[in-house]
């Protein structure tokens, strides 16, 4: 029950019976109008049709019985009447006198009868019993004879001279009117007809109806329901996400154009949408590179905060250290002297000697570590000038041509072609890259190629330091800058090579960043700012040159 209400109310909330209802209403209203006046008036058409019937009925009888009255034959002139009166048309005919009694008619039974002066057929004539002069001598109207309605025609019959003369009356010549013709016409085939045309009627009406409404329904289904239809279902699949739904436009109504409108509202929040998922990706991508950015800048601030604490570790340890080492190395080299002027077997002063010259050597060596530590931890003053970077890295490159010839490395250079001076201390920065050429060559024991380049900004210098040697795991990458941690063995070095390189960049405001893959080779990218920053500004960022995918530090 209530999903048949629901779809009632549906139906009659659409918008298709909201028009059709009304029109339908409309046109039934106008063809209802239509056919009742059209009805009256074929009525009147065939009551005017029997009226001239029943006129056209009375002259006849009146010349069909003109010479029997004339020579006062009554007998024949009532078998006449009688004849007449067999025809369906006619119901009576009656032949009054003056005074009003029947002398004539159709109906023998009715011959002798006599009727009052104010009924129906003397009325025509008399007025309150008298006679009327200049009376109309004609009249008709509707009554009923029996069962059925019939239509009366009284005509006068008049006193010509023909019969004051002819012997066949005895009134004067005076008389004016002998007596009326009653002449009643039946109203049964009028009413057939009329009966007829009304079914007819009735049922063109309905016919008329039935096409006006099936013609109007296709109508209002094909311009308003199926249009309002596509729009609704494309309203609906839009309002569901699928921005790609057109709507057929067919014709140039307003519907139509409202469907060319919603094709290109469509079309704009398509673009719109395209638009966004863009912007979407570009912000999911801006905070991913952010993101990477600022754990960078995080590791950065642990790193430099690792440092500092190493630096002070180490400044303190080289100070404790420094003059012990300092006092082994001078007594070594006393007792080595003062061996010399002693009387001692020479097997005894060969392995004393060795033993002193082991001392004296591990205590330079860890005097160059302490003194390391010192330049990581403090470092030395920087002699800040304005030089040439090209003319330090064509110099160091010249400090290591030999290793690299004795190893068989290939080296490849591009340096900047203008602008290539900086405001730096040359020697450190000189010793910094030394260093990062001699981890190359220990890199590559079997050979390969050394690329330096330099690429130049508005506001820094990169260089670029390049090898195709053994690589270093991402596990240990960023670990290497930290002091005492190498991937050598422990012969080769004391780890604090790319510390010392850290510490050098950092008191020249610049960054160095690592990327390498095991097998292939390591890059090492340098960042120099042309003017350092003051001490107590913020920390420099480079800008300008696009930072390096997957480096670490």
């Amino acid at each position: 029950m209530e999903r048949m209400r629901a779809r009632f109310l549906a139906l009659y909330s659409s918008l298709g019976i909201r028009l059709l209802v009304p029109l339908f209403l409309t046109v039934g209203g106008v063809l209802a109008v239509y056919a009742l006046s059209s009805f009256r008036s074929t009525q009147e058409h065939f009551l005017a049709y029997v009226a001239g019937e029943a006129e056209r009925s009375s002259g006849l009888i009146r010349r069909a019985t003109h010479d029997g009255m004339l020579l006062n034959r009554l007998d024949e002139v009532q078998a006449t009447i009688e004849r007449i009166a067999e025809g369906s048309d006619v119901a009576a005919i009656r032949v009054y006198d003056k005074a009003g009694t029947v002398v004539l008619s159709s109906e023998r039974g009715e011959l002798g009868r006599r009727i009052p002066v104010d009924a129906a057929p003397c009325s025509s004539c008399h007025g309150e019993g008298e006679p009327l002069a200049g009376a109309d001598r004609e009249a008709s109207d509707m009554t009923r004879f029996g069962e059925q309605e019939v239509l009366r025609r009284l005509s006068a019959i008049e006193n010509e001279p023909a019969c004051s003369t002819g012997g066949c009356h005895d009134q004067s010549a005076q008389a004016a009117v002998l007596g009326i013709l009653d002449v009643e016409m039946s109203m049964l085939p009028l009413e057939s007809a009329l009966e007829s045309a009304r079914s007819q009627m009735i049922w063109t009406t309905l016919a008329l109806l039935l096409v006006t409404g099936l013609v109007s329904a296709v109508l209002v289904r094909r311009l308003v329901h199926e249009p309002i239809a596509r729009l609704q279902d494309g309203t609906r699949r839009i309002a569901g996400g699928d921005l790609a739904t057109r709507i057929e436009v067919r014709g140039g109504h307003e519907l139509a154009r409202l469907a060319a409108d919603f094709n290109r509202m469509a079309e704009d929040l398509s673009g719109t949408q395209r638009e966004v998922a863009r912007w979407s990706q570009t912000l999911e991508e801006k905070v991913v590179e952010k993101t990477a950015e600022l754990q960078q800048a995080q590791r950065q601030v642990l790193h430099m905060e690792k440092m500092s604490s190493l630096g002070k570790l180490s400044a303190t340890v080289a100070h404790e250290l420094n003059n012990p080492l300092s006092g082994v190395l001078t007594y070594a080299r006393l007792v080595e002297r003062e061996l010399e002027e002693q009387p001692l077997d020479d097997e005894v002063r060969v392995k004393l000697e060795r033993y002193l010259h082991l001392v004296q050597r591990e205590s330079a060596r860890c005097g160059g570590i302490v003194q390391n530590l010192l330049m990581f931890a403090r470092g030395t003053v920087a002699d800040m000038a304005v030089v040439d970077l090209n003319e330090i890295v064509d110099r160091s490159l010249m400090l290591v041509r030999h290793h690299l010839e004795i190893s068989g490395i290939a080296l490849e250079t591009e340096f900047l072609d203008a602008d290539s001076e900086v405001i730096a201390d040359a020697g450190q920065i000189q010793q910094a890259l030394v260093a990062l050429f001699v981890n190359a060559v220990e890199a590559m024991r079997e050979g390969g190629t050394l690329t330096v380049r330099l690429r130049g900004g508005p506001m820094d210098v990169r260089v670029e330091v390049r090898d195709t040697g053994v690589g270093i795991p991402p596990d240990v990458q960023p670990q290497i800058f930290e002091p005492f941690f190498s991937t050598k063995d422990n012969e080769a070095g004391v780890g604090l090579g790319l510390a010392v390189v850290y510490g050098i960049l950092h008191r020249h405001g610049g960054f160095i960043e690592v990327e390498s893959e095991v097998g292939t080779g390591t890059t090492f990218h340098i960042w120099l700012p042309r003017t350092p920053p003051a001490e107590g500004s913020d920390v420099w960022r480079p800008s300008g040159i696009e930072r390096v995918e997957g480096a670490g530090r």
